[in-house]
């Protein structure tokens, strides 16, 4: 993160406010390994308060990912290792802080630092809490589809024919002929033909908010598509300029 966001420009009498808290913490022995496991609780708790819903749970994605704060830009690297588990975690990003801090010897950075790190911790943990744990976003339609616009073209196409609702949420109850679409689209080389199925089930089932176990995706590429499905992929195919 920016240090100068963080810090600010310095001014003397800052020094005059700065140094009345540090003694008031030091006496008061709020250690910050202690201050953050309180900020930790307090998370915690607000979080439990929360219903998760689709809906909010995007909201609450969009919120963690714009997060800029000391305490988060450290917890963010460090979550993305799987050998490391969530206590492991908050001694790196106290590690951090402790190296950060020792880099100062003015009283009203170590308070502004102090203050950052433990507001940000507790906003940063309360949407990991709320989200699970589970913060990062998973592949979408866009991430596996070529073309700068083939995802939104390929969408409203969906929408239109009354595949998805205006939500992107699955409407028809047959899912055999709605992978196979998805497969057309993978041997036609729309859909990239680099990923594996496993994949593009994650895909789908991120994209329209519904469930497509392996086998019924695995049975499904092997049937023979009805005369519906043939017309849906001569539009297709008009729709992104290839041959069938």
């Amino acid at each position: 993160m920016d240090k100068k966001k963080l810090y600010g420009r310095w001014y003397f009498w800052e020094e005059i406010v700065g140094y009345p808290m540090m003694l008031y913490y030091w006496f008061k022995g709020d250690k910050i390994q202690k201050m953050l496991s309180e900020r930790i609780e307090k998370a915690r708790q607000k979080a439990e308060q929360v219903t998760l819903t689709e809906k909010n749970k995007n909201e609450f994605l969009i919120e963690y990912d714009n997060l800029d704060n000391f305490f988060s830009f450290h917890f963010k690297e460090i979550d993305k290792s799987r050998s490391h588990n969530f206590e492991d975690k908050l001694k790196y990003c106290l590690i951090q802080y402790r190296k950060e801090s020792s880099k100062h010897f003015n009283s009203s950075n170590m308070m502004i630092l102090q203050g950052n790190f433990l507001n940000g911790a507790e906003n940063t943990l309360y949407l990991y809490f709320v989200l699970g744990k589970k913060v990062r976003r998973g592949i979408r339609l866009s991430d596996i589809v070529i073309g700068e616009d083939s995802s939104k073209i390929f969408i409203n196409f969906l929408q239109d024919k009354k595949f998805i609702d205006k939500n992107n949420n699955l409407l028809v109850d047959q899912k055999s002929s709605f992978i196979r679409i998805h497969r057309f689209l993978k041997d036609h080389h729309i859909i990239n033909p680099d990923f594996q199925d496993t994949s593009i089930i994650e895909a789908m089932e991120n994209e329209y908010n519904t469930n497509f176990d392996k086998g019924t995706f695995s049975r499904a590429i092997t049937i023979k598509p009805s005369d519906f499905e043939e017309n849906i992929y001569k539009e297709l195919s008009k729709i992104f300029d290839f041959k069938y």
